[in-house]
């Protein structure tokens, strides 16, 4: 297939990318060879706002995409600032104007929200983007029109129109100001004129085939290519204006953060398992430390250095917490829930120790800043808070460490690798002192590389030793999302398990509540109710006794989606009993209905009815032409109501029975309303005039008469006397 494929697109989109950061890091802005570079940039935001419009119409979670890209934000934002230095001051990298697109479509497009909600969300997040957006409000404008304007010609007017206006906006802005000074930036007029580039890959989209392509890289290839190539760019222009060793550490302090975030996202798009919750505090504590300890070494400041300080101290509190759990899946061991509380509480203890440290000179008894050496750093006199916290810490991983050895002992195969790994995670946050101890790093701190390592060694227990594949998990993962309902009650009533579909059926629900006290299943419990009509669809509700040792312990409640299997059965039940063309009942099926409601009783009238001249219409126009006015008489009597049963006796003659009925008047008024009815259907069709209806009304007076026959011959001769009269005619017997 000629033309361009998605691949092809994107490639040119990141190649234009990179072309004009490497004239925003190394090339004189107004430079020939400058401009030419922000031109061609100008290639990859319109190609990659189209892609992003086109994943958000196909994606099967809009949630999940717009986490992907809120995520991929805050990765990016580190290795973006590193670069950009302070020329983008507090404004934020191109994936979080993709972002605030993708979410205002999906505010766009949200079946829950009301209008006024939409409007507020909306400019909610325009004034989001034109605030701290990369390129204000533009991403988000180009993703609308290339999401909701149909037809490339009326997509590329839009972007063209929208480019220009955004031009002239800017030029009339940057005049303004030289007069009204209402912003810092001191812009000549033609300044932004690049910005027309915009255009340009409206050329390259127009030849767009639709194709997917080869991705070169793998699907995750832009995800790592766009941070990665900032922190290249970034190193480059370290080194080109003179390396340092301080510039090196932080610089693998900045690694070992984006190493512990990766860890983090690893486990959050994993497949959930028991493990997790301790994996992601551990994760998120790492993250903490590791970014408190970058902070802390890039600051020049006392303030600066104690935030940076509360928030390590803060990530290892919750590290600590996080071991604990961590090591108590792995070794499935039961921690008792005071222990949990006791590292929680301690925590606390810690951070105001922290927080108040300067009034009562428990945890640092002074503090101070060294400004010798490559960087300044923190001098701190220890007091006996501190020492506290250290021995809560040796206390918490020799305990950790002492369970998993116990655990490797008694384990085997992939089980002793995960719990090797563990124990090993729990000694890498020491491994750095005992360096630093050594004198071999000439007096710089590295407790970040003992958390990374830390956090890959987790990474890989889980991950790698496939802990995410918890057959009891799995097994949980099925009955809690499965389509049927599914509680388990003990043999004094109370709920021991109850999966999702339950939860929707019977409102809120709590383990360990009594099933008995609510009403709906009190009422299935007892057997008094087997079916449950829920949101349009038909539940069965089976109640089955659970068995062990010969003893009943329980019950297990079933609820079963039987939806299809009841219109199956109407639909059989339609086939058997109504008439294929009409919709109405056939005359077996009326006949037997009206026999019983007679047998039981019953009164009313029976109206017999005859479509006059309706075989001209055959004659005229055709058997299709006939039989759409069957079916149009046939959708008249369906209509009528529930105290009227009607069928196609065959050909054009049709009954009804008014149950109850015998006033002539509202006979009469049944009749009118028939023939207006069925008028009106008619009223734009060719043949309209052509057909007429007869009326034989027979009425049941006496007790005598309820006998189908009888009543159905009185009928055929009142509608032989109405026949007789004139069009649109009845006669009451």
């Amino acid at each position: 297939m000629t033309g361009l494929n998605r691949a092809q697109l994107k490639y040119i989109a990141i190649c234009a990318m990179v072309c004009d950061h490497m004239a925003w890091g190394f090339v004189e802005f107004w430079s020939p060879l400058g401009q030419v570079m922000h031109i061609i940039g100008r290639l990859t935001i319109p190609i990659m706002c189209f892609f992003v419009a086109e994943g958000f119409r196909h994606t099967s979670s809009r949630k999940g995409y717009i986490m992907r890209l809120a995520l991929f934000s805050v990765i990016t934002m580190l290795p973006f600032y590193l670069f950009f230095g302070e020329m983008y001051e507090y404004r934020q990298n191109i994936i979080f104007d993709y972002m605030l697109g993708v979410m205002l479509l999906a505010v766009l497009e949200s079946k829950r929200l009301k209008l006024w909600m939409k409007v507020g969300l909306g400019a909610g997040l325009f004034v989001i983007s034109a605030t701290i957006g990369g390129w204000v409000i533009m991403p988000m404008l180009y993703i609308l029109v290339f999401y909701y304007v149909k037809g490339f010609k009326k997509q590329a007017a839009w972007v063209c129109g929208l480019t220009v206006f955004l031009e002239v906006f800017l030029i009339v802005a940057v005049e303004l100001n030289r007069v009204l000074h209402f912003s810092h930036y001191d812009w000549p007029w033609y300044d932004k004129l690049y910005f027309l580039g915009f255009m340009i890959p409206l050329l390259l989209l127009k030849h767009y085939n639709g194709e997917k392509g080869k991705d070169i890289g793998g699907k995750y290839f832009f995800y790592i290519f766009y941070p990665t190539h900032f922190l290249v760019l970034a190193g480059i222009k370290v080194v080109m204006s003179g390396l340092t060793i301080y510039q090196i550490y932080v610089g693998l302090h900045v690694i070992a953060v984006l190493v512990c975030v990766g860890i983090l996202l690893m486990v959050l798009w994993a497949k959930p398992s028991r493990g997790q919750s301790g994996t992601l505090l551990l994760a998120a504590s790492g993250c903490m430390y590791t970014f408190g300890f970058l902070v802390e070494i890039t600051s020049g400041n006392v303030g600066g250095f104690y935030a940076a300080t509360l928030m390590q101290y803060l990530g290892e509190c919750l590290l600590m917490l996080g071991f604990t759990i961590f090591v108590a899946e792995m070794c499935h061991r039961e921690i008792p829930a005071f222990v949990y509380a006791l590292e929680v509480l301690v925590g606390i203890f810690i951070m105001w120790m922290l927080l108040t440290t300067r009034e009562n000179r428990i945890f640092y008894t002074s503090i101070g800043i060294n400004e010798e050496g490559p960087f300044p750093r923190l001098v701190l006199e220890y007091g006996w808070g501190f020492a506290f916290f250290v021995v809560y810490m040796v206390v918490v991983c020799v305990s950790c460490f002492v369970i998993c050895v116990l655990g490797i002992c008694k384990s085997q195969g992939v089980e002793r690798k995960r719990i090797l790994c563990t124990a090993i995670a729990i000694s890498c946050p020491w491994i750095p002192n005992l360096i630093r101890s050594t004198g071999i790093t000439g007096g710089y701190e590295i407790p970040c590389f003992g958390i990374m390592g830390a956090m890959i060694l987790v990474g890989m227990t889980l991950i790698r030793y496939g802990y995410f594949d918890s057959m009891a998990l799995a097994g949980e993962n099925a009955l809690s999302h499965g389509q049927e309902g599914i509680m388990v009650i003990n043999n004094h009533g109370i709920i021991t398990y109850f999966n999702n579909r339950i939860q929707e059926a019977f409102g809120q629900l709590t383990l360990k509540q009594n099933a008995y006290r609510n009403d709906l299943l009190a009422e299935i419990l007892d057997g008094k109710r087997k079916i449950l009509e829920l949101n349009g669809k038909t539940y069965e509700m089976r109640v089955e006794p659970l068995n062990d040792g010969g003893y009943v312990q329980g019950h297990m409640l079933w609820m079963l989606d039987i939806t299809e299997h009841h219109k199956m059965l109407a639909k059989i039940s339609d086939l058997a009993h109504k008439d294929s063309l009409t919709g109405v009942y056939n005359r077996s099926y009326f006949t037997q209905l009206l026999e019983e409601y007679l047998q039981q009783g019953g009164g009313g009238s029976l109206f017999m009815m005859d479509l006059n001249h309706f075989r001209q219409v055959n004659d005229r126009f055709g058997h299709q032409a006939g039989d759409g006015i069957l079916a149009q008489f046939g959708e008249v009597l369906s209509r009528l109501g529930e105290d009227i049963l009607s069928c196609r006796i065959g050909g054009d003659e049709f009954c009804i029975f008014y149950k109850e009925a015998i006033d002539t008047k509202e006979l009469e008024m049944l009749a009118e309303r028939i023939l207006t009815d069925f008028k009106q259907k008619t009223a734009d069709e060719k043949y309209g005039d052509v057909v007429s209806v007869s009326f034989g009304i027979a009425r049941i007076l006496e007790a005598s008469e309820r006998d189908f026959e009888q009543l159905y011959s009185n009928a055929d001769k009142a509608l032989y006397v109405a026949k007789n009269r004139s069009k649109n005619a009845w006669y009451i017997l």
